[in-house]
């Protein structure tokens, strides 16, 4: 009989193909999140967009990027969305969660779990799994 660690060590052998590689991460997560960067940029656009032409920074929904790094920048697959411009990612952040003078009205937070269905597809969809595995 094998021992242990010879029995844990084919066991990881056979479950290696199931954990994705850092470029797959990366490939499934950079799907899913252009359809959240788009589908954000639209709610943005359509509830906060201003007439104001601010030459230096422009309009937020305008400035929305994904970065393929994580929030510590640290390239291990993970995607970050946001405002990289610290004005804009404070107003969203104001706009989102409110303050004593404006009513928050959630919209990143909502367009985040309306779209997770349509992100979860398209991450499987690069991954390669079929509708419905």
């Amino acid at each position: 009989m094998a021992s242990l660690e010879e029995q844990l060590s084919e066991y990881r052998k056979q479950l290696s193909h199931l954990i994705p590689t850092t470029a797959q991460k990366r490939k499934a997560n950079m799907a899913g999140a252009k359809i959240y960067k788009d589908r954000l940029t639209e709610v943005t656009r359509s509830k906060h967009y201003s007439n104001k032409k601010d030459e230096k920074y422009g309009h937020m929904a305008d400035h929305i990027e994904i970065s393929d790094k994580n929030a510590d920048d640290i390239d291990d697959g993970s995607v970050t969305i946001g405002w990289p411009n610290r004005y804009h990612a404070m107003n969203a952040m104001r706009l989102n969660d409110g303050t004593v003078h404006i009513q928050a009205d959630h919209f990143v937070d909502q367009t985040r779990e309306e779209s997770n269905d349509d992100v979860v597809r398209a991450q499987a969809k690069a991954l390669g799994f079929k509708d419905g595995d």
